[in-house]
């Protein structure tokens, strides 16, 4: 007698993919396993991006910025894998933390997908393997890396008006830090 997939394991391969597009596509959850059809699923979850590739577009503006969608549904791809292998489980226990945090399903799934878009990187630049230490440690600081990002991309999408206040609120707050610092010494 076989039994049934664990409710943890269940419940991390049923993150891979919207319920609503499986049942769109009429695609069982197990049927997951097969590689193929997973990138049929995550497609179906970014219909731009398809549109864009049938179009023969290789880059478009997203909400942070341009994105390359044949790279954005590997990277998709890949956190899917991870996440459907357990491997590495720590990809799991972040998208639980994340999850329990109150973020949604296809933020977090970009959020795992950083670290692996940083190892993809470091693999074709500099020709390094694979390192599960800094991957693992990537995971870890999430939100917080994301978070930071977001503020970055955020106030570069502000007016030049804008940017300059924040520039300039900025420098004044650092000024007064170095002067409070100053203070503190002397006494």
């Amino acid at each position: 007698m076989t039994s049934g997939p664990s409710r943890d394991q269940q419940a991390r391969r049923e993150f891979v993919a919207d319920p609503a597009v499986l049942a769109q596509l009429e695609i069982g959850l197990d049927e997951l396993a097969d590689e193929d059809l997973r990138a049929v699923v995550i497609r179906a979850e970014h219909p731009e991006l398809e549109d864009a590739l049938k179009a023969g577009v290789r880059e478009i503006e997203g909400p942070n910025g341009a994105i390359n969608p044949r790279l954005h549904l590997v990277m998709h791809g890949i956190v899917a894998a991870q996440l459907w292998d357990d491997s590495p489980p720590e990809v799991w226990e972040t998208a639980s933390r994340l999850l329990d945090s109150g973020y949604e399903r296809h933020e977090i799934l970009h959020m795992l997908g950083r670290p692996v878009a940083a190892q993809v990187w470091e693999a074709w630049v500099d020709e390094r393997v694979y390192d599960r230490d800094a991957h693992v440690a990537a995971l870890r600081a999430l939100p917080g890396t994301w978070e930071q990002e977001r503020e970055v991309l955020e106030s570069e999408r502000k007016p030049d008006g804008a940017r300059r206040r924040d520039a300039t609120a900025r420098k004044h707050a650092r000024r007064e830090t170095k002067s409070s610092r100053r203070r503190n010494r002397r006494r």
